[in-house]
């Protein structure tokens, strides 16, 4: 039975601005957490409303194990805030479900926000308008609410301590259909008229989750509506899908097809049993598991990156970006710091490279010597991204004339050009030259750190800012039988003349070969998959150099000579 109407004096309370602190809550009697805040979404009636709907009530009658709500008609979020040393700035919008009748807000809703708060993340409960107002597109009122949440969310990110973009989406059920659409539609007119500035801000998750979602499919179909797959592509949020096999629909299945042919990078993890409605509740079945799954992927991503990592990434970025004399150090910044600190800065602003269309070309290490490695403090070589921009052809012939904007650094490496995929750690040194398929010679060009960052840069500070590697002159491919042992391989770099080094392939810790298996299992480590035709450089051989102006020729033997200008 439905619960008596509200009087009219608790009723009037209900309306309030976005923004204000909203009495439209009704209490749950299980829910113990409580938000923070509860925001209305709209500044008046949500669009298309007429008061039609009764008032907000507890669903009595139907056989769940967790409380439902239904006659939405005015819309909030609940806001849950981590314990601020807990807080990593990352959001997210919570979308229940419930048949888009009714809303299952205790167990996809509340409950939820309680494990994502345990991890950092800021959760938003979205109690978006049910049962649907629109027959013909059910799903158009809770989409309505999801892109006004969305704006509201980035409009005030910086007075809840969020990074603006790293807020993601989390649906359920019936919650998933309108949390996939939102991730579809963010490109095109929002589905209300603007009314404010937070309107105007993007309403596309910057990832998005989705657990036994519902309606991506027509009813009996096993194929997407065509409303939903005409509009996946790449720049679809990547998913991270989970479904029971006991679920009747087929929904997610569907879905990850869909992304696997737009090229979306995402995962789906179907397990065996686990019925409809499973959310973060504990259970004897593997399907608990997805809680663990779906945390390593968003750390994978970035997403449970540190406030500190993210501060850093920007104060960096601004000073790279303006060209400031000096750079801030990782080290001081975290008072030490380490090494994990430091890939993670390194990720992000690898990602960030990603994401404006740069293209990794592969991977080079630094701290590869006895000697470096005893002055940086570590025991293994470390290794930054190259990128496909910073690459420059040579051959014997050219002579290449590099106009450096910063001071950098001149060092000689032998370049192994990878023969197929690799995504998992080699366990012997022999291994790692049974993945190479070339051998080249290359110069490179980094940055002059620890000119650039007063008071030197240690291996923290250089890896965090991806060892400062921007261009490098990588000249033609030799087959490795042409090569012999790369140990004995001598290399010599003069400018104008005179002699700068002169050493040979033995030069790093260990030897070539055990210390490109160390590069190798270092980057898969750190979550990245090397491709075929990916370029490793093995570490600065004869140590670095500073870039001053002059001409230069790096002998290789074997590999061929590099002549190069710095002007």
């Amino acid at each position: 039975m439905k619960l008596p109407a509200l009087s009219t004096a608790f009723a009037a309370l209900m309306v309030f601005s976005a923004g204000m602190l909203s009495a439209a809550e009704l209490p749950l009697p299980n829910v113990t957490n409580r938000p923070s805040e509860v925001v209305n979404l709209w500044p008046g009636a949500a669009p298309g409303e007429t008061g039609a709907i009764g008032p907000e009530h507890i669903l009595t009658d139907r056989p769940r194990a967790f409380d439902q709500i239904t006659d939405v008609s005015v819309p909030t979020l609940a806001v849950f805030l981590p314990a601020p040393e807990k807080r990593n700035g990352t959001a997210m919008l919570v979308i229940p479900g419930g048949g888009l009748d009714r809303l299952a807000i205790e167990s996809e809703g509340y409950e939820i926000a309680e494990w994502l708060n345990e991890h950092g993340i800021a959760a938003f409960v979205l109690k978006y308008r049910v049962p649907p107002r629109n027959r013909e597109q059910r799903w158009k009122a809770g989409l309505q609410d999801a892109q006004r949440a969305m704006g509201l969310i980035r409009q005030r990110a910086a007075g809840w301590d969020l990074d603006q973009g790293a807020v993601g989406t989390i649906g359920f059920s019936a919650g998933g259909e309108i949390n996939v659409m939102l991730s579809l539609y963010w490109n095109e007119p929002r589905q209300y008229p603007s009314i404010d500035a937070a309107d105007a801000l993007s309403t596309r998750p910057d990832f998005n989750i989705c657990l036994y979602g519902g309606g991506f499919t027509n009813f009996g179909a096993t194929a997407l509506r065509e409303d939903i797959a005409s509009r996946i592509n790449r720049t679809t949020p990547p998913m991270f899908v989970a479904h029971a096999f006991d679920d009747q629909a087929l929904s997610s299945i569907a879905l990850m097809g869909a992304l696997k042919r737009a090229n979306v990078p995402s995962e789906l993890h179907v397990y065996a049993a686990g019925a409809h409605g499973f959310g973060v509740r504990e259970s004897g079945l593997p399907i608990s598991q997805w809680r663990d799954g779906c945390l390593a992927w968003l750390g994978w991503l970035g997403f449970l990156d540190s406030a500190a990592v993210r501060s850093y990434v920007k104060a960096y970025s601004r000073a790279r970006d303006s060209e400031a004399a000096t750079l801030p150090r990782l080290s001081v910044v975290l008072k030490g710091g380490d090494l994990s600190g430091a890939f993670a800065v390194q990720r992000r602003l690898v990602s960030d490279a990603l994401g404006h269309g740069a293209v990794i070309a592969g991977y080079k290490a630094a701290f590869a010597t006895a000697a470096t490695q005893q002055a940086g403090g570590v025991t293994q070589p470390v290794h930054g991204v190259l990128f496909k921009g910073g690459r420059l052809d040579a051959s014997a012939e050219n002579v290449i004339a590099v106009q450096p904007k910063q001071p950098v650094l001149v060092e000689t490496h032998i370049g192994y050009v990878i023969a197929n995929d690799i995504g998992t750690k080699l366990r012997v040194p022999r291994q790692a030259f049974t993945t190479v398929e070339a051998i080249v010679p290359v110069v490179e060009l980094p940055s002059d750190l620890a000119s650039q960052m007063r008071g030197g840069a240690n291996a923290v500070d250089v890896v965090a800012v991806n060892l400062g590697s921007s261009r490098f002159i990588i000249g033609a491919t030799v087959a490795p039988s042409v090569i012999g042992a790369t140990d004995a391989l001598a290399i010599s770099l003069q400018r104008d003349g005179e002699l700068l080094h002169a050493t040979t392939g033995a030069d790093v810790r260990d030897g070539q070969a055990r210390n490109l298996m160390a590069v190798v299992n270092q980057v898969i480590e750190q979550g990245r998959v090397i491709h075929r035709g990916d370029v490793i450089l093995c570490g600065a051989l004869g140590g670095s150099k500073r870039g001053a102006q002059g001409s230069y020729v790096a002998d290789f033997g074997k590999l061929g000579i590099i002549r190069f200008k710095v002007e």
